[in-house]
């Protein structure tokens, strides 16, 4: 639900991602995989231990 609503205001995927991904290595593999641009990422890992990136596009 947050992650729809960051998709709609803030022109923002939402991805779960490897641990050991750093912010370089997952704007490299969204570029790759969907041909776009990335303007920025934001990531945190979540209690159950997953890392979540928060993917701006520019």
């Amino acid at each position: 639900e947050s992650a729809m609503k960051k998709i709609e205001d803030n022109n923002t995927l939402v991805f779960i991602v490897d641990v050991k991904a750093n912010k370089h290595q997952i704007k490299q593999a969204v570029k790759k995989l969907y041909d776009i641009d990335v303007a920025k990422v934001n990531t945190l890992i979540r209690p159950d231990g997953e890392k979540k990136a928060y993917v701006r596009l520019a």
